[in-house]
């Protein structure tokens, strides 16, 4: 089992921790030192951390790095294309380059 794991943000006006579960998280962007962490549910947290920070705290193999700035979890991968994927509906342009570390990220029976 996941731990859960907290990020800082204000509800109503008050700082709080909030608890995030690891298997809700569906990928991390980044953008200089700050990374998005978006949720299944359509929710999503900014925190002050790099992107290879914050996968410290989910276990191996469980993201797969798509672009130089962004990873999905492989457990919402619907359908891997050579130029995107495509998660719970939505499209992502996988970077030319990392291809084949998706592909190497995955299970694949053929």
């Amino acid at each position: 089992m996941l731990e859960p794991f907290f990020v800082r943000t204000v509800v109503k006006k008050e700082k709080v921790l909030k608890k995030i579960d690891p298997m809700q998280v569906a990928r991390l962007t980044a953008e200089k030192n700050y990374t998005t962490i978006y949720l299944i549910d359509g929710g999503a947290y900014t925190v002050r951390t790099s992107l290879v920070n914050a996968l410290i705290n989910f276990p191996p193999g469980m993201f797969i790095r798509i672009n130089r700035a962004e990873v999905v979890s492989v457990f919402y991968i619907d359908n891997i294309a050579k130029d995107h994927l495509i998660m719970n509906g939505e499209t992502v342009s996988i970077a030319r380059p990392y291809y084949k570390y998706v592909v190497a990220g995955i299970n694949i029976i053929e």
